[in-house]
């Protein structure tokens, strides 16, 4: 398991913990945090307006995504409902035990979204959940592109697999740690074909946009050479975390 998801599952205790426990025990595990600016970058750049992407989907039915962002370590525990919306549980770590901060939902390829409370919540706060999904959305189109990032395979914690079988639970043995992948990338126009230009541009982000010609829109992607960097435009980064346990 990634760090925060392995020490939930070793040391929190309580009924809230044995639940999320259940959970983590049979969900996939990627650490996206060296994934996280370029996710920040992706939703600054599209904005709210412009929907879910229907790249969006889960690598196993049961996805943990956890990243380090705004100082915070999170994890996302995201599960496909029979509806076919994408429910996230934004967990993190109290000294008390473990705490869920917000939980909502989105539908992929649409700009449906949900966000399950069972009390009143400021205007503030839906905006910081709304752009909690939005950063979890744009975390699983990055992963979800193999010739972008690659998933470095990672053993799961002897401790973890002694509590499992202690509990006789099963547990996957691997997680992923995501990597963007050195070299040339070019995604936006789907037959993997790369401009020379590119050789000499860092890679950098290129925004979602309708195309007229095709009357869709077309879904923001990466491009240029990895091995130059990764440019990120200057912006001032919200803070969700904050807003939302405000």
């Amino acid at each position: 398991m990634t760090p925060l998801a392995s020490k939930i599952f070793r040391n929190v205790k309580g009924p809230l913990a044995e639940a999320t426990q259940r959970e983590l025990a049979s969900s996939q595990f990627f650490e996206c945090t060296s994934l996280a600016a370029m996710a920040v970058e992706m939703r600054l750049i599209d904005g709210f307006n412009t929907g879910y992407s229907d790249m969006a989907q889960l690598p196993a039915p049961r996805t943990a995504l956890e990243a380090v962002l705004d100082g915070h370590r999170l994890l996302f525990a995201c599960s496909m409902q029979t509806d076919g919306y994408l429910s996230i549980n934004c967990i993190t770590e109290l000294e008390s035990g473990c705490t869920i901060l917000w939980s909502a939902a989105f539908l992929p390829g649409t700009k449906k979204y949900r966000i399950l409370s069972e009390k009143p919540l400021s205007e503030k706060a839906k905006t910081a959940i709304i752009i909690g999904t939005c950063i979890v959305e744009k975390f699983l189109c990055i992963i979800n592109q193999p010739s972008l990032v690659e998933h470095q395979a990672r053993d799961t914690d002897k401790r973890v697999m002694r509590t499992a079988a202690a509990d006789k639970t099963p547990v996957r043995p691997h997680w992923h740690e995501c990597r963007v992948r050195p070299g040339l990338h070019s995604g936006g126009n789907g037959h993997g074909q790369q401009d020379d230009e590119e050789n000499h541009h860092q890679l950098h982000y290129v925004r979602k946009h309708f195309k007229p010609s095709l009357g869709r829109w077309i879904d923001g992607y990466w491009r240029g050479n990895a091995d130059l960097g990764i440019y990120l435009k200057h912006y001032t980064v919200s803070k969700p975390v904050q807003a939302v346990l405000a």
